[in-house]
């Protein structure tokens, strides 16, 4: 019997909402194709696929064998029908860095490109890392927390205009590195419906 794909099978998501799950799973995360839920007594999480997306479990599971477990992304523990078990990882994703004033150094943007580079050498395309799946570690260590859409064929800039924002506006000591919510919100909404041109470094 498996534990894990009996627990799953007790979780009733309803398009992207938990409608019922077991008390003893706790929500950490979402996103725009799963629900993340912290597994107790042990150091792993759960991550169930909403039903319209349960065939990416199996994708973002052999995209994680083909990174083979490097240091710069969460370790695969299990792969089953619409979920997967990686490792929990403690600390806060960038998002919460500018939410909370947490100064984002140069260094943990020369880890994202290091950890982006890694997977473009096992001939994957990094897409979709955006502040909220980059994680800095307690530790001072960087991991990329989404890798699902790495085979897309398109090219993604979302990084690329994420670093260029780095450096052009953030990095200046003048620049704000505290944000309410709804400052954030409404900066990445604007930017999706392209009213935000990110100026490139020169």
């Amino acid at each position: 019997m498996n534990v894990i794909a009996d627990m799953v099978s007790s979780i009733i998501i309803e398009d992207e909402t938990v409608v019922t799950k077991p008390d003893e799973l706790v929500i950490v995360g979402r996103g725009r194709s799963a629900v993340v839920f912290k597994l107790p007594h042990e150091d792993k999480v759960l991550k169930v696929f909403y039903p319209a997306y349960t065939h990416l479990a199996a994708q973002e599971a052999s995209i994680y064998h083909e990174l083979h477990n490097a240091t710069y992304y969460p370790t695969l523990y299990e792969v089953g029908a619409g979920y997967l078990v990686l490792e929990y990882l403690e600390g806060m994703t960038l998002y919460d860095c500018l939410r909370q004033g947490k100064i984002i150094t140069e260094e943990i943007i020369k880890q994202v490109d290091q950890a982006l580079d890694y997977a473009r050498q096992k001939d994957l395309n990094p897409s979709d890392t955006h502040l909220q799946n980059v994680m800095l570690l307690w530790n001072g260590e960087v991991r990329v927390i989404d890798v699902v859409r790495f085979r897309q064929s398109t090219i993604c800039s979302h990084w690329e205009d994420l670093k260029s924002a780095y450096y052009v506006y953030y990095q200046h000591s003048y620049f704000p590195k505290k944000y309410p919510r709804w400052v954030i919100e409404t900066i990445i909404r604007l930017y999706r419906h392209g009213f935000i041109r990110i100026k490139k470094r020169k």
